[in-house]
């Protein structure tokens, strides 16, 4: 009877735990003309960010990436993606490096609009890159979307297509997460409608942003200035979102985002000035 009290209490615990949604204080972490030296071009719209380790990449339409040192808050390099000239929406990091030389795991940067694919990308810290992949969904993707991210879900081998029309639909679909090997001969991965293992439809936004997948929930920013600005938690498990966040104090777009530790970091891009991005993070 006692081992049935314990196993029925760490039942509940692991329930509670499931179901507990992050608190989401936010914290101003700075703006990007206080971390750049004099001197130092950035240029492009704020879009995609990811973390790993110390450090930041901030990504931008036409393809810079600015790497900031999150400890010291300074952008350490800027450089432009080889072969990757996209609007760069989003960008994850995946858990496997391309060889024993790469700095980090490949990153997985959106190209949005335009054939709407993913490029796989082997970054490494001094400013060189590699696009050792490109991933495409082929059907309904021109009618379906007017622009169209990717987003991992590196914890259990999944990756989603997520995007629609503005004022529409949002629409997010799940795909096994492909490998190198999978490419065919032109590096190229080609999803069709058959290979899709979930579709999740949202109708709560009316433009959507960035998106990061962590713990069964995905973090979704939606909106930009002059419209409500908001952050969306969704529950893929239950296929619906269980929280929002009103973003319109920041008074910029919410843009890419990206988790260290027990923070959500949200880079906010503001119109007409590559200078003006300023970076919040909320607790997890």
């Amino acid at each position: 009877m006692k081992y049935l009290i314990v196993l029925i209490g760490l039942l509940a615990f692991n329930a509670s735990a499931r179901h507990r949604l992050p608190s989401l204080e936010a914290e101003y972490v700075g703006n990007i003309s206080e971390m750049t030296e004099q001197g130092m071009k950035i240029s492009g719209s704020a879009q995609g960010f990811a973390v790993y380790g110390k450090y930041g990449f901030q990504f931008r339409n036409k393809g810079q990436c600015n790497i900031i040192d999150l400890d010291k808050k300074k952008v350490v390099r800027t450089f432009k993606l080889k072969g990757n000239t996209s609007h760069c929406n989003n960008a994850n990091f995946g858990l496997h490096k391309y060889n024993k030389d790469s700095d980090m795991p490949l990153l997985y940067i959106s190209e949005c609009l335009g054939r709407k694919s993913c490029y796989v990308t082997d970054l490494h810290l001094d400013g060189r890159s590699e696009i050792v992949q490109r991933i495409f969904y082929d059907d309904d993707a021109e009618t379906d979307y007017e622009y169209m991210d990717w987003t991992l879900d590196n914890e259990n081998g999944f990756i989603y297509t997520f995007g629609g029309c503005t004022g529409g639909p949002k629409i997010m679909r799940k795909f096994k997460m492909p490998s190198l090997a999978d490419s065919d001969e032109k590096g190229e991965v080609h999803f069709k409608k058959s290979d899709i293992l979930e579709t999740i439809v949202m109708n709560d936004f009316y433009v959507s942003q960035g998106s990061r997948i962590h713990k069964g929930y995905c973090y979704l920013p939606e909106g930009y200035v002059p419209f409500d600005r908001k952050l969306h938690v969704l529950d893929l498990k239950e296929k619906k979102i269980v929280k929002t966040l009103d973003l319109n104090a920041f008074a910029k777009e919410p843009e890419g985002l990206d988790i260290r530790g027990r923070w959500l970091y949200v880079s906010f891009h503001q119109t007409r000035t590559a200078r003006g991005t300023s970076y919040v993070r909320f607790r997890l």
